[in-house]
C-alpha cells in the first residue's frame, strides 16, 4: 500500500479525486500565489481589475478580509485555495496550487439567502475539467454539509466557458440581470436545480 500523500498545510475543505479544496492563509507562499492568478488575463476578463498591486496587496486582503468571512462563517464559506493532489506513485510530492473556487454568502440586502460559487484557474491548468470538478464538488459539499437552500453561480454574460462549466456543475440557466451584489453589472444568473422560479424568493431582484 503507498504511503498516503502530503496534504496542503492548511486544513482540507474538501477534496475529489484529483484535487484538494483548503483554506487559504495569509502566508507568503499563498500570498504570492493569490497575486499571480489575480493578475492573470483570465481573471482581469472575467472580473475586472487585480485588486492587487504586489503580494503585499494579497497579504492585507488574505488577513484583514478573508480571515474575516472564515471567522464569521465557522470556515465554511469564503475563497478557496484549489490544489492538484499528488500522483499515488510520487506520495512525497506537495499538493500544487493551481487556482481558487469560492462559496460566498454576503448579508442581505446586498447578500443573498443562498451562497453563490466561482472559479479561477491558473491558464497553464486550464481546459483539463479542474474547475468543473471542483465546481461540483462545492456543489455538494454546500448541498450536503452546510444544508443550503440551493446554490447560484454568476457570471459575465459573455463569458462562455464559466457559462459552460456552471452547467456542467448542475446549475440552470435563470437569463441575465443587473446584480446590487456586482454594483448593478448585468451578469448571467444560474441556479440549482430545483430552486424556486421565482429567484426573488432568494433576495435575487427582478
Amino acid at each position: 500500500m503507498p504511503t498516503p500523500a502530503p496534504t496542503p498545510t492548511s486544513p482540507i475543505l474538501t477534496s475529489t479525486p484529483r484535487l484538494h479544496i483548503s483554506l487559504l492563509s495569509p502566508t507568503p507562499t499563498h500570498s504570492a500565489f493569490l497575486h499571480d492568478l489575480w493578475t492573470t488575463p483570465d481573471f482581469t476578463t472575467s472580473c475586472g481589475p487585480s485588486p492587487f498591486k504586489n503580494p503585499d496587496d494579497a497579504t492585507a486582503f488574505l488577513t484583514n478580509r478573508l480571515q474575516s468571512i472564515y471567522t464569521t462563517s465557522n470556515h465554511q464559506r469564503g475563497i478557496f485555495l484549489l490544489s492538484r493532489r499528488p500522483h499515488p506513485t510520487a506520495p512525497l510530492v506537495e499538493s500544487v496550487p493551481i487556482g481558487t473556487i469560492s462559496l460566498m454568502q454576503g448579508t442581505p440586502p446586498d447578500g443573498y439567502r443562498v451562497p453563490d460559487i466561482g472559479f479561477c484557474v491558473l491558464p497553464a491548468e486550464s481546459g483539463r475539467g479542474y474547475a468543473t470538478e471542483a465546481g461540483r464538488a462545492m456543489v455538494e459539499y454546500a448541498c450536503t454539509e452546510l444544508g443550503t437552500a440551493g446554490v447560484f453561480g454568476f457570471c459575465d454574460v459573455e463569458n462562455a466557458r464559466s457559462r459552460r462549466v456552471l452547467e456542467k456543475v448542475g446549475l440552470e440557466d435563470r437569463g441575465e440581470r443587473a446584480l446590487r451584489a456586482f454594483g448593478g453589472r448585468r451578469s448571467a444568473v444560474y441556479a440549482l436545480s430545483g430552486m424556486a422560479a421565482d429567484l426573488g424568493v432568494y433576495g435575487v431582484e427582478g
